[in-house]
Protein backbone atom coordinates (compact mmCIF):
# COMPACT_ATOMS: atom_id res chain seq x y z
CA UNK A 1 0.00 0.00 0.00
CA UNK A 2 1.43 3.21 -1.49
CA UNK A 3 0.72 6.22 1.43
CA UNK A 4 1.13 9.63 -0.44
CA UNK A 5 2.43 11.91 2.82
CA UNK A 6 2.55 15.61 1.70
CA UNK A 7 6.00 15.89 3.49
CA UNK A 8 8.10 19.20 2.89
CA UNK A 9 11.50 18.59 2.11
CA UNK A 10 14.14 19.45 4.74
CA UNK A 11 17.47 21.26 4.20
CA UNK A 12 20.13 19.11 3.64
CA UNK A 13 22.12 18.21 6.76
CA UNK A 14 25.25 19.50 4.83
CA UNK A 15 23.51 23.03 5.32
CA UNK A 16 22.89 22.43 9.27
CA UNK A 17 26.10 21.09 9.87
CA UNK A 18 28.32 23.88 8.13
CA UNK A 19 25.60 26.28 9.16
CA UNK A 20 26.24 25.52 13.05
CA UNK A 21 29.90 26.02 12.47
CA UNK A 22 29.37 29.18 10.97
CA UNK A 23 27.16 30.52 13.64
CA UNK A 24 29.56 29.38 16.55
CA UNK A 25 32.37 31.20 14.62
CA UNK A 26 30.33 34.45 14.41
CA UNK A 27 29.49 34.55 18.18
CA UNK A 28 31.87 37.36 18.95
CA UNK A 29 32.12 40.97 20.60
CA UNK A 30 30.27 43.48 18.34
CA UNK A 31 33.73 44.83 17.55
CA UNK A 32 35.43 41.78 16.00
CA UNK A 33 32.54 40.65 14.02
CA UNK A 34 34.03 42.32 10.40
CA UNK A 35 36.93 40.38 10.65
CA UNK A 36 34.63 37.29 11.73
CA UNK A 37 33.04 37.19 8.91
CA UNK A 38 35.63 37.85 6.34
CA UNK A 39 37.79 35.18 8.04
CA UNK A 40 34.41 32.82 7.96
CA UNK A 41 33.96 33.61 4.31
CA UNK A 42 34.78 30.62 2.85
CA UNK A 43 31.08 29.19 4.09
CA UNK A 44 28.77 31.97 1.90
CA UNK A 45 30.99 30.33 -1.49
CA UNK A 46 30.11 26.42 -0.13
CA UNK A 47 26.52 26.88 1.53
CA UNK A 48 24.38 26.55 -1.93
CA UNK A 49 20.49 27.57 -1.77
CA UNK A 50 20.02 24.05 -3.53
CA UNK A 51 20.84 22.76 -0.26
CA UNK A 52 18.01 24.76 1.94
CA UNK A 53 14.13 23.68 2.02
CA UNK A 54 12.18 25.42 -0.43
CA UNK A 55 10.76 27.74 1.73
CA UNK A 56 14.67 28.60 3.27
CA UNK A 57 16.24 29.25 -0.40
CA UNK A 58 14.69 32.48 -1.32
CA UNK A 59 16.15 33.49 2.28
CA UNK A 60 19.28 32.05 1.57
CA UNK A 61 20.16 33.63 -1.69
CA UNK A 62 18.80 37.11 -0.14
CA UNK A 63 21.98 36.84 1.93
CA UNK A 64 24.24 35.63 -0.59
CA UNK A 65 23.25 38.50 -2.56
CA UNK A 66 24.26 41.26 -0.24
CA UNK A 67 27.69 39.34 0.64
CA UNK A 68 28.97 39.10 -2.39
CA UNK A 69 27.56 42.50 -4.35
CA UNK A 70 30.35 44.26 -5.00
CA UNK A 71 31.91 41.48 -6.45
CA UNK A 72 35.25 40.45 -6.40
CA UNK A 73 38.16 42.99 -6.07
CA UNK A 74 40.49 43.12 -9.06
CA UNK A 75 44.05 44.46 -9.36
CA UNK A 76 45.40 46.55 -12.60
CA UNK A 77 46.40 43.62 -14.03
CA UNK A 78 42.61 42.40 -14.06
CA UNK A 79 43.69 39.39 -11.38
CA UNK A 80 41.27 38.53 -8.48
CA UNK A 81 42.90 40.79 -5.29
CA UNK A 82 39.56 40.10 -3.27
CA UNK A 83 36.64 37.66 -3.65
CA UNK A 84 33.36 38.62 -3.58
CA UNK A 85 32.33 38.13 0.02
CA UNK A 86 35.79 39.13 1.48
CA UNK A 87 35.44 42.59 -0.94
CA UNK A 88 31.66 42.97 0.41
CA UNK A 89 32.63 42.29 3.77
CA UNK A 90 34.86 46.13 3.49
CA UNK A 91 32.40 47.89 2.29
CA UNK A 92 29.90 47.21 5.15
CA UNK A 93 29.00 49.07 7.78
CA UNK A 94 29.29 47.87 11.11
CA UNK A 95 25.01 47.83 11.28
CA UNK A 96 25.28 45.90 8.38
CA UNK A 97 27.44 43.53 9.02
CA UNK A 98 25.65 42.90 12.42
CA UNK A 99 22.40 43.11 10.45
CA UNK A 100 24.02 40.38 7.84
CA UNK A 101 24.92 38.16 11.33
CA UNK A 102 21.05 38.52 12.66
CA UNK A 103 19.97 37.11 9.30
CA UNK A 104 21.87 34.25 9.57
CA UNK A 105 21.50 33.73 12.40
CA UNK A 106 17.79 33.36 11.82
CA UNK A 107 18.53 31.37 8.71
CA UNK A 108 19.93 28.76 10.61
CA UNK A 109 17.40 28.94 13.77
CA UNK A 110 14.63 27.83 10.69
CA UNK A 111 17.15 25.05 9.63
CA UNK A 112 17.51 23.66 12.89
CA UNK A 113 14.15 23.78 13.73
CA UNK A 114 13.56 21.33 10.61
CA UNK A 115 15.74 18.85 12.44
CA UNK A 116 14.29 18.69 15.76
Amino acid sequence: MLVNLNVMKKSNIFAFIELTKLVEELKVDQSKLRQKLKSQSAYFNIIEPRYFSEGLIGEWESILSVIKQKGAKVNEEGRVVSNAVSNTIDHLSDKECLSLVERVNSIYDSVRKEFQ
